[in-house]
């Protein structure tokens, strides 16, 4: 190994043994709108919000979601608590860790209406050429009663209601409510998110907010090219979060 690289390793494991990450700046790049993003801000709340940490511990091995967007989640849901009603729904679960951690959070902040966690429990369905990554089939190694496993681990979850199919189109009936005040999509994939967004949104009280995993992931432009084509519209304001959400407003 040249020295030159011998010491940059050097150099980068210590940092790494004190704490520290080493990245280099990429260039920018006229010719794609991705790049890593790492923002200079230190807050972390999440660190010391014990209740949030008591729950993430928890479900943090039955989600492939981080930290950062799982309190994006916790902290979303408990500020729509004033919101007078509307259902909570989340349209790919998994293993259920972010569902219990929105069901946790909806009845900690005193949320009462039906949640519903809706998943196919087969993998990623409608991929298209929209989609870069995605074939079809991702993500199926879960099922429902590992979901119901967790669930069960929380008392108090009560009407948290888990809906096996493709939604929409299979399960959708199935929500007897007409107001949502939340609608959480992390589905991976273009046609599959537009579906559900575009169930979701009529029904959406006013003040509620529609949560899109994906965003931004090079590995699912599908997603990304379906909010950004909802910008400019007078009904919603859409909040591109650096974490990998993008949390849709609903205002008029």
């Amino acid at each position: 190994m040249p020295l030159s690289v011998l010491l940059k390793t050097s150099i980068k494991r210590g940092l790494n043994v004190l704490g520290y990450d080493v990245h280099k700046t990429p260039k920018p790049d006229a010719t794609t709108p991705y790049e890593p993003a790492y923002p200079h801000a230190t807050y972390a709340p999440w660190n010391t919000d014990r209740e949030f940490r008591e729950i993430y511990s928890r479900i943090r091995d039955n989600t492939l979601v981080d930290v950062y967007r799982c309190y994006e989640l916790w902290t979303l849901v408990t500020q729509l608590a004033q919101l007078p009603e509307g259902i909570i729904i989340e349209v790919g679960v998994w293993r259920g860790g972010t569902g219990a951690l929105i069901a946790a959070a909806a009845r900690r902040a005193g949320i009462t209406d039906r949640i519903y966690l809706c998943d196919t429990f087969e993998g990623v369905t409608k991929a298209s050429d929209l989609d870069n990554l995605y074939k079809g089939g991702e993500h199926s190694d879960t099922s429902e009663k590992i979901v119901g496993s967790l669930l069960a681990g929380f008392p108090g979850l009560t009407d948290v209601v888990v809906l096996r199919g493709v939604f929409p189109e299979e399960t959708a009936r199935s929500v007897r409510e007409a107001k949502i005040r939340m609608c959480h999509i992390d589905v991976d994939v273009y046609n599959s998110a537009r579906d559900v967004f575009e169930w979701a949104w009529d029904r959406l009280v006013l003040g509620g907010v529609v949560v899109f995993d994906d965003y931004g992931f090079d590995g699912c432009i599908g997603v990304t090219r379906l909010v950004d084509g909802f910008r400019g519209l007078s009904d919603r304001v859409i909040i591109h979060n650096l974490n990998g959400h993008a949390v849709v407003v609903k205002v008029s």
